[in-house]
């Protein structure tokens, strides 16, 4: 049993990216400055890489967490105690500024994620686990 949740991924996240990506992409080009043009059109490339490439995977007793390749954490399902809504704006993997969920686990950890289908994406973490307290 494997389940993909990909994550939410925010329409205004995509735009602000490219309204502040392009007018320095433009002056680049305009100034025939290749270097500035390479590192612009790389960050904008790895930006919108990790915004498409996030989503948490839920297998028997074992949630992934997957953004690029910047993380790929494993969180023992048995190990959640908490699941609930956050205003976090704090760097997370999670493609959505507004729809975002806490999960904590262990001892005193936890981590910011943003599945599209909240609801059936926690109502799979209760199915093995049911003494998750859920705070939506």
């Amino acid at each position: 049993m494997k389940k993909v949740f990909p994550s939410k991924v925010d329409i205004a996240l995509p735009i602000l990216f490219v309204v502040t990506s392009i007018p320095t992409i433009i002056i680049s080009v305009r100034e025939k400055d290749l270097i500035l043009f390479a590192i612009m059109l790389s960050v904008f490339t790895l930006i919108m890489y990790l915004l498409y490439d996030t989503y948490y995977v839920i297998t028997h007793g074992n949630l992934k967490v997957h953004s690029g390749f910047i993380v790929n954490k494993n969180i023992s399902i048995g190990s959640i105690t908490l699941i609930k809504k956050t205003d976090s704006i704090l760097s997370a993997p999670a493609s959505s500024l507004t729809d975002r969920i806490e999960v904590c686990y262990g001892n005193s950890k936890s981590i910011v994620i943003s599945p599209k289908d909240r609801q059936h994406f926690v109502d799979e973490l209760l199915k093995q686990n049911v003494e998750i307290k859920v705070e939506l």
